[in-house]
C-alpha cells in the first residue's frame, strides 16, 4: 500500500512574507513588450495553466497583482500587464476612452496563443472587461469582477481638475495630503497586525504621474457601457462571469470614504444588479472586510475564489438582495 510521508512541522518551510513573495515574482516572472495599437504596453507573465489575464484599476500598476497572481501560478498562467496609457505621459490632453483599453486588451490577447481566456479586473479594469467580453466573446471564455462599474460621469470640479492636471508635472505622491488621505481610506481594510502592504500600495499609487492619473480618471467621464451589455445580453446570456462585492464590511468607517459607494455609476451594487438582469448565469460574492484594494489586503480570499469558481466548483453565491447596505 502507498503511503504519504508526513514532514514534521519543524521541517517544513516557512511561509513566504508579501515582501519576499514580490522579489520571488520578479525572479520567475518574464518580462515582455509589445507595441500596441495606442503606444508601448508593458507586462510579465508567471504561472502555467490556462491563462488569466488581469486589469488594472484606475490608479496603481498591475505589481499591485503580484500576491495574488503568486497564489494561482500553479494552476494560471498570469498575464499582468499596464497598457499604454500608464506608460505614456504625454503633456497634452488626450481624453482617452475605455474602448482605448480594450484595444490595448486585444493587443495583449492577441500574443496568447491558446485562447479562450479568462479575465480579472478591478474598478476601471472591470469595465475594460465587460467591454471585452462584448468586443471579443471568441477568445474570452469568462471574467471576474470585481467592484464592477458600468456608467459614470465626472463632476465639474473633477472634470475640471483632470483636464488641468492633464498639464501637471510631478507624481501623485507630490501632491498635498495625498499619503495621508490614503491613509485614512484604506487603513481600515488592511490586516491590523501588518499594515505594511498598505504602505507598499501607497508608494506604487504615489509613484503614478500626475498627467497619468488625470487621463485615466477622464475615462470614466460620461463612461456608458449599456450598448455592450445589451450585446451580451442579446448574444451571451449564459455567459459564466462572476461578480464580487468589495464594499461589504462588518464594521464600516463612517468618517472614511473608502466605505462609500464610488460617485461612478452610483456605485457598485446598481452595476451588479444591471449585469445579473440581463445576464442570468451571472453569480454574486462578497468578500466581506475585502475593499478596492482586494488583491493586497486579502490575497488569499481572493484566490481561493478565483480559484474555484473558475475550476468549476461549487461556489457560495449571494442573492443581489442580500448585499450589505
Amino acid at each position: 500500500m502507498n503511503t504519504m510521508a508526513v514532514v514534521p512541522l519543524s521541517n517544513r518551510p516557512a511561509p513566504l512574507s508579501w515582501q519576499e513573495v514580490m522579489a520571488a515574482s520578479d525572479e520567475q516572472a518574464r518580462s515582455w513588450k509589445i507595441q500596441g495599437p495606442h503606444g508601448p504596453i508593458h507586462g510579465r507573465t508567471i504561472g502555467n495553466g490556462p491563462p488569466l489575464v488581469f486589469l488594472n484599476s484606475l490608479l496603481g500598476d498591475c505589481r499591485l497583482f503580484t500576491l495574488v497572481a503568486w497564489l494561482l501560478r500553479d494552476e494560471f498562467r498570469c498575464v499582468l500587464f499596464d497598457d499604454s496609457s500608464l506608460l505614456l505621459p504625454r503633456s497634452r490632453i488626450i481624453r482617452g476612452s475605455v474602448a482605448d483599453l480594450v484595444d490595448d486588451l486585444r493587443a495583449v490577447v492577441d500574443t496568447i496563443e491558446d485562447a479562450p481566456i479568462s479575465l480579472f479586473g478591478t474598478g476601471l479594469g472591470a469595465a475594460v472587461g465587460i467591454a471585452g467580453l462584448a468586443t471579443a466573446p471568441q477568445t474570452v471564455a469568462t471574467a471576474i469582477l470585481l467592484g464592477p462599474v458600468l456608467s459614470g460621469r465626472l463632476s465639474g470640479p473633477e472634470r475640471w481638475l483632470s483636464r488641468i492636471g492633464c498639464h501637471l508635472p510631478g507624481r501623485l505622491g507630490q501632491l498635498p495630503g495625498f499619503r495621508s488621505l490614503m491613509v485614512h481610506n484604506h487603513h481600515s481594510w488592511f490586516p491590523a497586525p501588518d499594515q505594511s502592504r498598505l504602505g507598499f500600495a501607497i508608494e506604487a499609487i504615489s509613484r503614478l504621474p500626475l498627467r497619468v492619473a488625470a487621463r485615466r480618471a477622464l475615462r470614466f467621464d460620461r463612461l456608458d457601457l449599456g450598448l455592450e451589455l445589451d450585446q451580451l445580453a442579446s448574444a451571451h446570456r449564459d455567459l459564466a462571469i462572476l461578480l464580487i462585492d468589495p464594499a461589504a464590511r462588518d464594521n464600516p468607517d463612517p468618517q472614511s470614504t473608502a466605505d462609500r459607494e464610488p460617485a461612478v455609476g452610483g456605485g457598485f451594487r446598481p452595476a451588479i444588479s444591471a449585469i445579473t438582469a440581463c445576464l442570468p448565469s451571472a453569480r454574486i460574492a462578497s468578500l466581506t472586510g475585502c475593499g478596492p484594494l482586494g488583491c493586497l489586503t486579502h490575497p488569499h480570499r481572493l484566490a481561493k475564489l478565483i480559484r474555484t469558481f473558475l475550476k468549476g466548483q461549487c461556489l457560495e453565491t449571494t442573492a443581489i438582495d442580500d448585499l450589505s447596505q
